[in-house]
Order: C-alpha cells, then structure tokens, then sequence
C-alpha cells in the first residue's frame, strides 16, 4: 500500500458514509469482517486519525482491500450488464 492509497483510505474512512458507492461497500464489508477490537479502533481511527500507528495502517490496508474488491466486483457487474446489452 502505498502513502497516497493509504491518504485516499484515510480520507474516505472519515468521509464515511458520504463516499462512492465501491467505497462504501467496500468499508461495510471490512467492518463485517473485522473482530469487535478491531471495529472500535476503527472508529476511533476515524474519530482521531492518527498515521503513526502501526495498528493504523493494518486497519486500512484491510479497509483498501475491501474497497479494491468491492470495486473489482462493480466492474465485472457492469460487464455483465453491458454484455447482456449487446446481444
């Protein structure tokens, strides 16, 4: 992950909900998916953004993993669509 990746996470976490549709999903379902600990640091990250700590950036590597996912998964969604258009 690089600096610019893990800014734009930080950012759409604090925007959060308030973000693109893949965004949103994608942070719902790391949120799903994350142990009860993991979820309150999450919020507190959100509420006290705070870069330096290790934990930090775990928390929104998982966070940009779901959003790739999720974007990944609109994409193929929409190939679909466009697929079945066509014929």
């Amino acid at each position: 992950m690089t600096q610019l990746e893990y800014e734009l996470t930080m950012c759409e976490l604090i925007c959060y909900p308030d973000v693109r549709l893949e965004s949103k999903q994608g942070i719902d379902n790391a949120i799903d998916k994350m142990t009860r600990d993991q979820r309150f640091d999450l919020f507190n990250l959100k509420c006290n953004p705070d870069a330096k700590k290790p934990e930090s950036k775990s928390l929104l590597a998982i966070v940009y993993t779901e959003i790739e996912n999720a974007k990944l998964g609109l994409k193929e969604a929409k190939g679909e669509s466009d697929a079945a258009k066509a014929t």
